[in-house]
C-alpha cells in the first residue's frame, strides 16, 4: 500500500468522524420550528425571545417565551420534537440555570 492511499484512507475516515459529530450534535432549531412546537402545548399568546443551545446537554436547547410581560424558560430538543418545562440544575455547583435565565430576562 503506498503512502498516499494511507493518508487518502486517514482523511476518509477524518471526514466520516466529523460528519457523523455533527449529526449527532445538531443544531439550534428555528425560531418558526420552537413557536410551532410550544403553541402546540401553549394555549396562550407568546413571543419567543431566545433560542440558546445548552453547551453542557448536548442536543438539547433552552428557549426563553414572554407570556404577559414574564420571561418563562422551556428546554427543546434541537428537532423541536419535545419539550421540557422546569428546572435544570447543575449538581456539582447547584446552580439553577433556569432560575437565572428567568432573572436575566425580568430585569429586561
Amino acid at each position: 500500500m503506498s503512502l498516499f492511499s494511507k493518508w487518502l484512507k486517514v482523511l476518509i475516515f477524518g471526514v466520516m468522524i466529523m460528519a457523523l459529530l455533527a449529526a449527532c450534535s445538531g443544531g439550534t432549531p428555528k425560531k418558526e420550528e420552537v413557536t410551532a412546537s410550544i403553541k402546540k402545548i401553549l394555549p396562550v399568546n407568546f413571543e419567543v425571545l431566545e433560542i440558546n443551545k445548552l453547551k453542557d446537554i448536548p442536543g438539547l436547547c433552552e428557549v426563553v417565551v414572554k407570556v404577559d410581560k414574564q420571561p418563562v424558560v422551556f428546554y427543546i430538543d434541537n428537532k423541536a420534537k419535545y419539550v421540557v418545562s422546569g428546572s435544570i440544575v447543575a449538581v456539582d455547583t447547584k446552580q439553577n440555570l433556569t432560575l437565572e435565565t428567568q432573572k436575566k430576562f425580568a430585569q429586561k
